[in-house]
């Protein structure tokens, strides 16, 4: 593997600012205050590695945050800036209420009672498009999807961008008696205007007596997209493919799983992921032998409509230990051209707990065998919140909670990395996240991607820590890729000369990336810019503004061993670091 090694040209300093992330787990960032719920937050990470951090909170109160990858909070001069505060109905959307496209944009739906004008629950689905710079790009009323024209008041989203930039917003609709229930579709221009009548691209039974449940949407190339649903009582999976102009593109919906699911809330069952060549992934598990023993399933669906898997419409079966495997996550590996899926499993008397899991190729072949990977042994005390997200290339993150105490309370947070294409975990043990000195119940885990970045963050909300039961505090941290929590430590420097800026090399180096720590004395345009030994420029890790104070810039050395030089130039002057790939 290559390494990172840095020898210091030229610094230049100026007056050191604090950073905002904490630099172990008892430091963790707390959000809400002590007299204020909140109902729902999610995180979304763009590609620098800034973390847009959204907060439903009590009082018909919505806010947004951007966190660049120090902590630091860049929008508004309080902790949170204020989106919507029109009334809400009782209940809030289910699935998906943070987007964040691919120019890093965060796209932010939500349900209000704008157009409500008769005293019902008609509710609105508006949805802000907010920029890195806070900019309400649609203005500040955001755009509403369908005015006041949905009755049924738990909304179940899912959002996509398309290949032109515009945004396909799908969620669940019902006429005013909320007994029969269709899927509503409306795409979006990058500019915010609606190009789609829900009228015409509704998904719905003509004669109103089947009811459409559950939708999900992900891009599929070409300006198309595939939604993924349920039909019928029974719950039938189906997937269908729109065009740019929301009518259908296969001749019929493909059925994924000809069995169905009992009344449950699917959202805790399904996850439905883009599967790298303009097709989709689902798993679910189910009982479908009333057995008393669920197990893990994966269906794909191809570009074309036809089910990958020589399983069919059976789906391909993951696990087969024998015991009861729920919680599943799936993700598209592009290293290995296969599919990832992760979940836990549990005995029938609850008194072990184990996370696996498994690599599954294209065809349908369990790559890591029957028995898959072993992310974490059998344990007595309970794991929860499984989720994988993104590594780096070739890896993928396995993010989880687990119980300390056979009792209520003392639950932590871990992290494993798993080498996909040689089916092997990375560490020897998991890495704890966060601080288990004292016993509370950390539950509602929620964790970024690093995949194009050397650090992401994660949420959770902590009980127990005051007399309240039922109160819960919002706790958010960074986590870097080598399991460490909080910004990382400096580097020993050596002082070369004084100016307003000082721009130096980090630490914290894992991974083939150099993180670079720059203290500015004020705002200023700056870039910096990555050289071989022949003047040669090899990359551009950053190119905008800095603020004042410190702040962090990360640069994903892919590139042959050699010696190299990283120049920032800024209105305040020009610093140089030398770096030594090997």
């Amino acid at each position: 593997m290559k390494k990172l090694f840095f020898t210091i040209l030229l610094i230049l300093s100026y007056l050191v600012a604090q950073a905002q992330w904490g630099n172990c787990a008892t430091e963790a960032r707390w959000i809400n205050s002590d007299n204020e719920y909140f109902y729902e937050y999610e995180l979304a990470q763009t590609a620098e590695g800034n973390t847009w951090f959204y907060l439903s909170s009590s009082y018909n109160t919505h806010y947004i945050q951007l966190y660049d990858s120090t902590g630091v909070a860049t929008l508004g001069d309080s902790d949170l800036m204020l989106i919507s505060d029109y009334p809400q109905p009782m209940s809030l959307p289910i699935n998906q209420s943070l987007y964040v496209d691919r120019d890093g944009n965060a796209l932010v739906v939500i349900p209000d009672l704008r157009y409500n004008t008769d005293g019902s629950d008609l509710t609105t689905f508006s949805v802000y498009k907010i920029s890195q710079k806070g900019e309400f790009l649609w203005g500040k009323e955001g755009v509403a999807l369908n005015k006041g024209a949905n009755t049924y008041i738990n909304g179940f989203l899912g959002i996509t961008q398309m290949s032109d930039g515009s945004y396909v917003f799908t969620w669940l609709h019902s006429d005013e008696t909320e007994t029969i229930f269709t899927i509503d579709l409306q795409r979006v221009s990058a500019d915010g205007k609606l190009l789609w009548d829900v009228n015409d691209t509704r998904i719905a039974d003509p004669e109103g007596k089947i009811m459409y449940f559950w939708p999900y949407v992900v891009d599929a190339g070409n300006n198309q997209c595939i939604l993924v649903y349920t039909k019928g009582s029974n719950y039938d999976l189906y997937a269908r493919k729109l065009d740019f102009d929301g009518t259908a593109v296969w001749s019929e919906d493909t059925r994924i799983y000809r069995g169905g699911f009992l009344l449950v809330p699917l959202w805790t069952v399904l996850d439905v992921e883009p599967s790298g060549d303009g097709g989709v992934i689902i798993t679910w598990y189910d009982d479908r032998y009333f057995e008393d023993t669920e197990s893990i399933y994966m269906t794909y669906v191809k570009s074309n409509g036809e089910l990958g898997f020589a399983a069919g419409e059976e789906g391909q079966k993951l696990s087969y230990s024998g015991y009861r495997a729920l919680s599943t996550s799936c993700k598209y590996d592009p290293a290995s051209d296969t599919f990832i899926a992760l979940w836990r499993e549990a005995t029938h008397g609850q008194g072990g707990y184990r996370i696996v899991a498994q690599s599954v190729s294209k065809e349908g072949e369990l790559l890591w065998g029957e028995e898959g990977l072993e992310v974490e042994t059998f344990d007595e005390r309970e794991y929860s919140n499984i989720q994988l997200e993104y590594g780096h290339e070739g890896e993928m993150l396995a993010f989880y909670m687990k119980s300390n105490t056979l009792e209520y309370g003392n639950i932590d947070v871990r992290m494993q990395r798993i080498d996909t294409k040689k089916g092997a975990l990375v560490w020897s043990e998991s890495k704890v996240l966060t601080d288990t000195l004292s016993p509370t119940h950390k539950t509602d885990l929620k964790v970024t991607t690093m995949q194009h970045c050397n650090s992401g963050a994660f949420g959770w909300d902590d009980r127990g820590i005051t007399s309240d039961p039922d109160y819960k505090r919002l706790y958010l941290q960074r986590v870097n890729y080598d399991g460490t929590v909080g910004n990382p430590t400096d580097a020993g420097v050596e002082e070369v000369c004084q100016s307003d800026m000082r721009f130096y090399a980090t630490s914290a180096i894992v991974n083939n990336e150099a993180i670079f720590a720059v203290e500015m004395s004020a705002v200023a345009e700056a870039v910096l810019t990555i050289y071989d030994v022949n003047g040669a420029v090899v990359a551009t890790p950053f190119d905008g503004v800095l603020q004042a104070g410190k702040q962090y810039v990360e640069w994903r050395a892919d590139v042959p061993a050699g010696v190299y030089v990283a120049t920032l130039t800024t209105t305040q002057g020009v610093s140089t670091v030398k770096v030594l790939v090997k």
